[in-house]
Parts: structure tokens; C-alpha cells; sequence
């Protein structure tokens, strides 16, 4: 049987939340971040520039941020979800155009700190923030701070089946070259938009049910699409 991979955005989509934005909302201060963020989701910016100029407005402390960290949330689900697909030897990674700070901590928090992610770094240097691109520009598109595509093509190099979980703006761009997507929110219209095949969720336990069906009862991955 082929090797699956899941590979699934965080904000909103492994955390309730969109952890990253209501982060930039709560500590920039006068509403500033969301002005930026309006400018991104109307194309006039990229996701790089906005983090950027979000985090120039932030002033905030370690303890406040860790508070802060501390009171969001994880998909109900997705612990369950990532031990269904652990024991049936299938890749669990997430990939995030957000922060590498709240993800961390909120995986340990979770007990799930062995999954592998991706995501831009964040440094705190007393109360001012500033954020690192380490997976910036590896493709020729440079809409996204960390390419989401560059990393789904590393596994299927690999040999592996592709599965995409997500919801936001910053998941088109891998979607539409995994083999089988689950999709919500803006996602989900991206998809009908284009007519991109997926199967829309509410949250991972509606995602294993479909992947128990579609492909641990159905004898492989190679029978998703039929």
C-alpha cells in the first residue's frame, strides 16, 4: 500500500482558533493589524509583508504571551485523529504560514509534541517582536512566508499519497496538487470556485470517519478517487 501523508494547516484548522491573527489583534493595539490583514486578503500584500508589519506594531511580554498561548485550543478531535492515523502508519505534519512560537507550545501542551511542523519563527526580544522566513521563496511564488507547496512536494518525492487538510487563504496553493483534500471556510469556497475536488469538514473526527472509509476499509489510497 502507498504511503500516506496528512499534511494540515494549524490556524483554524488543528487549533480552533486562528490563533496567529487574534494574536496580532490582541497586543498590536488600535485595531492596527486588522487594517494590514484586509490589505493581504485583497491581494495588495504578501503574507510575508503582513506578518512583518503585524508584528511591528506588537508590544508584548514573554508572560503575557504564554498567558495568552496558554487559553487557546486544539480541534477537539485532532489527538484523536493523530492517533488513528499514527497507528496505521500514515505521516501526521503541519504546515502553517503562521507562527512557530504558539504551535510549539500548544503541541506540548497536548502532548503531541512529536509531530513535525513547519511555520515561520518568531523572536521576542524584551517586548517587541519580529518574525524569521526560513521557508520563504523556495518555489518561485513568494505569496506565502513558509511554502506550504515546497514541503508537499518533498513527500511526494518521497512516494507518498498527499492529503491536505485546511481552511484559509494561505491553502489554495497546495490543495490543488494533493490527492485528496478536506477543505472549510475560505478553503472550501477556493475550492468550489475552481472546481477542485474535496470532501468538506466540520473537524478531524469528521476527517477520520472519511478516511476510514475512503481509504483504511477501502484497501489503500489508490481507491480515494474511485
Amino acid at each position: 500500500m502507498k504511503k500516506i501523508a496528512i499534511l494540515c494547516d494549524f490556524d483554524g484548522t488543528v487549533a480552533q482558533e486562528d490563533v496567529g491573527n487574534l494574536l496580532f489583534r490582541t497586543f498590536s493595539g488600535n485595531g492596527g493589524s486588522m487594517e494590514i490583514v484586509e490589505r493581504w486578503r485583497r491581494g495588495e500584500i504578501s503574507s510575508r509583508e503582513c506578518l512583518e508589519r503585524e508584528a511591528e506594531l506588537v508590544r508584548v511580554n514573554e508572560q503575557a504571551l504564554d498567558r495568552f498561548v496558554a487559553a487557546r485550543h486544539l480541534d477537539p478531535y485532532f489527538k484523536d485523529f493523530h492517533d488513528f492515523a499514527t497507528k496505521r502508519g500514515m505521516e501526521v505534519v503541519i504546515m502553517s504560514d503562521g507562527l512557530d512560537y504558539y504551535i510549539e507550545s500548544l503541541l506540548v501542551k497536548h502532548g503531541l509534541g512529536e509531530i513535525e511542523f513547519f511555520a515561520n519563527r518568531m523572536k521576542l526580544d524584551g517586548d517587541r517582536v519580529s518574525v524569521e522566513f526560513p521557508y520563504f521563496g523556495l518555489l518561485e511564488c513568494t505569496d506565502c512566508g513558509c511554502c506550504k507547496t515546497h514541503h508537499l512536494f518533498r513527500y511526494r518525492e518521497k512516494g507518498y499519497f498527499i492529503i491536505y487538510v485546511g481552511d484559509g487563504l494561505s491553502d489554495r496553493c497546495p490543495c490543488e496538487t494533493a490527492d485528496l483534500v478536506f477543505a472549510k471556510g475560505q478553503l472550501q469556497q477556493f475550492c468550489r470556485e475552481r472546481g477542485i475536488d474535496h470532501i468538506e469538514f466540520r473537524n478531524f473526527r469528521d476527517v477520520e470517519r472519511e478516511m476510514l472509509t475512503r481509504i483504511v476499509l477501502a484497501g489503500g489510497p489508490e481507491t480515494a478517487d474511485d
